[in-house]
């Protein structure tokens, strides 16, 4: 899972860093050019994991993500495994420890210990410059800056830190460097310095992410250097300042410096005419690539909130979207094989005495069986509950394959807590006949579940499938509906949070409220518990909005609830101040 999403990650910066260095590099719009490349970051890391809207290239994309297979398996190394790890969906459950390494885990390896390397690194690059910090004799400047003065140093910035040795410069130079480092003080340049190597950590591997780097603090230089010459610094002074300084000049790693080794770039940027506004057709394009290139990097939608942490699983659930593929089902063919079905009823008896065939064959567990799959004589029965997993679903596939058919999730929606399935799209093409279906349409409603057969010259979907499909079918579903009745609360959070934002807030336990943690909640969050033994709201929360399980409260009805009785509180404020608390009781 993790090797195709940086190899994808990787190809949508690549292609995004090409289309910015050739069209976008010299134009002079540096604030424009500073968004985009970090909206080109942005895409590369985010594509993956969001939806695309339905008139996007999203046949393109399945077109793409079916022949990456096709393509590793002709590479004798690395065909096995990373063909496995391409066309198989995540797997939920941990599987038999291996009895050795495949070439999957060797290149994780590789990938984690470079990591390693270059965190270190910037560890390393940090700490020598915050013992610089530490031992600099600091002078409180304009704007927050504080100055060091460091014997031997050339001039660099680091946030609000500007590093130089007054005793080299002139009073002249002084002013334009202060004013050079002053302004990527001021515009946070560090920050990006920060992002842009973090990135190269992750991306070790990608020559792209460090161009990408490189584009990044030349434009910040630039940006710099149109500032000081808008504030009235004399262009031509300015550059022999540059020259100068350049001479005896060696950069320091996450810094900005006055006299970056770009010399020749930063002078030819200064004296370029302002671009014309025709170049935003350049820009138009830049953003139609990142577009297009949703084609190549989309198929982990759901997989990607399987596997993440449970802690963060909330956190990325509304990151990810439903893939549809719009593709009309063959209705002719569709309603001939339910006519025939229809025009030709098999008898009661003959029914009957086929079920409990069939419950008796599947209760003696007769040969291996996949879940949602039965056959009988030329026909196979397929049947997708809500609390069948992303595995299960997929390892149906190759089963109807057998019969010439080809399954396609075209949407699967899980509830806002992962529990189970709320709604699916899916689309069957074989044997020159082809059918859509979808179930379901409530986020936090378990769908009842849907279901269809296959046979040589047909298929149907919908119809209700032999008994011991139909009992699993309504048995997870009743299942799904008392997880449902279970987690009411937890539902009610989601979307009355959900309402407020990613504001601040949190959730306590029961137990909590025990020792000097009570003392500090009260003081922190103004609200713990009283003397009584019950909860205590201060006047801090005179205003907010309370809710008992599911039930709007007040605050003075919370206020009587005794602790013993409460099982969590979870908080969430708004950006006016207004706090919402559910309160979960036993």
């Amino acid at each position: 899972m993790l090797i195709p999403y940086l190899m994808k990650v990787s190809l949508v910066l690549a292609v995004l860093t090409l289309a910015y260095r050739w069209l976008i590099q010299f134009e002079t719009f540096s604030r424009l050019n500073r968004v985009l490349l970090w909206l080109n970051v942005a895409a590369a890391w985010t594509l993956p994991l969001v939806s695309l809207p339905s008139w996007g290239p999203v046949e393109v994309q399945t077109e793409f993500h079916q022949s990456i297979p096709k393509v590793v398996e002709k590479l004798p190394a690395l065909g096995p495994s990373l063909a496995g790890i391409q066309s198989e969906p995540f797997k939920t459950q941990i599987a038999a420890a291996e009895p050795s390494m495949t070439v999957a885990d060797w290149l994780l390896v590789m990938y984690f210990a470079g990591m390693m390397i270059f965190s270190a690194r910037l560890l390393f690059q940090l700490s020598r410059l915050f013992i610089i910090v530490a031992k600099g004799h600091a002078e409180q400047y304009a704007g927050g800056n504080r100055i060091l003065r460091v014997a031997g140093s050339a001039p660099y910035s680091f946030f609000k830190w500007i590093i130089l040795d007054p005793s080299k410069h002139s009073d002249f130079e002084l002013r334009n460097i202060i004013a050079h480092e002053t302004e990527h003080s001021r515009q946070w340049h560090s920050a990006d310095l920060l992002l842009t190597e973090i990135q190269k950590i992750c991306l070790w591997f990608n020559p792209f992410a460090w161009i990408h780097q490189k584009l990044v603090r030349e434009n910040l230089e630039y940006l710099a250097d149109r500032a000081v010459l808008d504030n009235g610094i004399e262009k031509k002074q300015y550059q022999y300042n540059l020259l100068h300084t350049v001479m005896r000049t060696q950069d320091l790693p996450l810094t900005n410096s006055f006299a970056q080794s770009l010399l020749k770039k930063r002078i030819k940027m200064m004296n370029r005419k302002p671009s014309h506004y025709l170049v935003w057709g350049k820009y138009v394009a830049v953003l139609a690539l990142v577009y297009i290139s949703s084609a190549f990097v989309a198929p982990y939608r759901e997989q990607i909130v399987e596997l993440a942490p449970e802690m963060i699983k909330p956190f990325v659930k509304p990151l990810v979207g439903e893939v549809i593929t719009r593709t009309e089902p063959a209705k002719d063919t569709l309603t001939s094989t339910i006519k025939n079905e229809e025009t030709n009823p098999v008898p009661l008896h003959a029914k009957l005495v086929g079920e409990v065939y069939d419950t008796l064959r599947i209760a003696q567990d007769l040969g291996p069986k996949v879940k949602g799959i039965f056959v009988r004589n030329d026909t196979l029965y397929w049947a997708i509950t809500p609390l069948m997993t992303w595995e299960q679903i997929n390892d149906m596939k190759p089963e109807l394959k057998k019969f010439g058919y080809d399954m396609t999730i075209n949407k699967l929606q899980y509830d806002p807590l992962q529990n189970f399935i709320t709604s699916i799209s899916v689309h069957v093409k074989g044997q020159g006949s082809m059918g859509e279906g979808d179930e379901g349409d409530d986020s936090t409603t378990p769908m009842k579940g849907y279901s269809g057969f296959v046979r040589k010259g047909g298929l149907g979907m919908g119809q209700s499938p032999p008994a011991p499909l139909r009992s699993e079918m309504e048995r997870d579903y009743r299942s799904a509906l008392a997880i449902k009745k279970e987690k009411e609360v937890e539902f009610f959070e989601k979307n009355l949070f959900g309402t407020i934002g990613p504001n601040s807030g949190g959730s306590i336990n029961e137990g909590f409220f025990d020792g000097n943690g009570n003392k500090g909640l009260l003081e922190r969050e103004g609200f713990g518990k009283s003397e009584q033994n019950t909860l205590l709201f201060t006047d801090k929360h005179a205003n907010s909005e309370f809710y008992i399980n599911t039930n709007r409260s007040t605050r003075e009805e919370a206020s009587k609830l005794t602790v013993d009785k409460i099982k969590k509180i979870s908080f969430r404020e708004n950006n006016q101040h207004k706090t919402y608390f559910v309160i979960y009781t036993k």
